[in-house]
């Protein structure tokens, strides 16, 4: 389909294979894959991720040498994915599930078994200065994803009871992210409750990890549009006070962000799924499915 330019690695594959007998759900599976890495890259493009282009020289590496960028922005792409060869079984079982009783609740779990069974595939965050190159951003990673510092088990984020869950576990349920603890001037004028954020800026707890694409952003509403809040909502307090607060709390508030664009990353590939699922089901149901490479040509 168009713009998903993707490099698959599904392993090493021989001559031979192509005249290997075909099995049941190949060509459901070809559907299904191809579903998937469209699915996820819609995910990530919500975040602000872009394609990395040249495979980094393990995470955090450098691009290899003689490699070249592209600059384009849109869509964001997976740029490898890798499934290993004894996973096939379990994929196609969880979309055989979908197809026999077709709901929300089978095309997020056959999503989470694409999830759950991917080796490494990666995104790169848009340079936030002219002249830069981007950065590795979303990292999924033999069944969990990382985000900045964090990572997270795919089924706790996959699942949104669990998701919950673990994000009350991280940062409280408050308004003030748990930064009580930290410094009391944090808890006593919230974040997500100065007017500066929340009405200027119409920033919530919920919707900072779409609304804030980059890092560069995020620090400009902390260190300055929460300063000045903290500054007129605290009188008594002098600026190096203030300074150690927003210190103490800026950590919290980075690993909020990028649980939150993670977030957003699944509900949103969640969402693609369900629509592409549809559409595999259609074909199925009309038996309009791609050829297998295992059939003979012509046939």
């Amino acid at each position: 389909m168009a713009g998903a330019g993707l490099a698959v690695v599904l392993g090493v594959r021989s001559a031979a294979q192509s005249t290997a007998p075909c099995r049941p759900g190949d060509s459901l599976l070809s559907l299904g894959k191809a579903a998937f890495f469209r699915s996820i890259e819609r995910g990530a493009f919500a975040i602000g991720e872009r394609t990395l282009d040249d495979l980094l020289d393990g995470l955090g590496g450098s691009p290899l040498k003689g490699s070249r960028r592209s600059r384009a922005t849109s869509p964001a792409q997976a740029r490898a994915g890798a499934f290993p060869p004894g996973t096939d079984a379990s994929l196609v079982e969880a979309l055989s599930a979908y197809v026999e009783s077709p709901s929300s609740e089978a095309a997020d779990a056959a999503l989470q078994a694409f999830l759950g069974n991917a080796t490494r595939i990666l995104f790169e965050t848009p340079p936030e200065r002219a002249g830069e190159f981007g950065k590795m951003g979303l990292v999924l990673e033999e069944g969990q994803l990382r985000n900045r510092s964090l990572t997270y088990a795919v089924p706790e984020m996959a699942s949104e009871s669990r998701r919950l869950d673990l994000e009350r576990t991280l940062f409280g349920d408050g308004p003030d992210l748990q930064m009580g603890k930290l410094n009391k001037m944090l808890s006593a004028a919230p974040f997500f409750k100065a007017p500066v954020i929340a009405d200027a800026k119409n920033i919530d707890r919920n919707n900072l990890g779409i609304v804030v694409k980059r890092e560069l952003d995020l620090r400009a509403l902390w260190f300055e549009d929460y300063r000045a809040h903290l500054t007129a909502s605290t009188p008594g307090a002098t600026e190096a006070q203030i300074s150690e607060a927003l210190n103490a709390g800026w950590p919290i508030t980075q690993k909020f962000w990028a649980f939150k664009r993670t977030e957003i990353f699944i509900l949103r590939a969640q969402a693609a799924f369900g629509t592409e699922m549809r559409e595999v089901n259609e074909r199925v149901v009309q038996g309009n499915l791609p050829a297998r490479d295992c059939e003979p040509k012509g046939r």
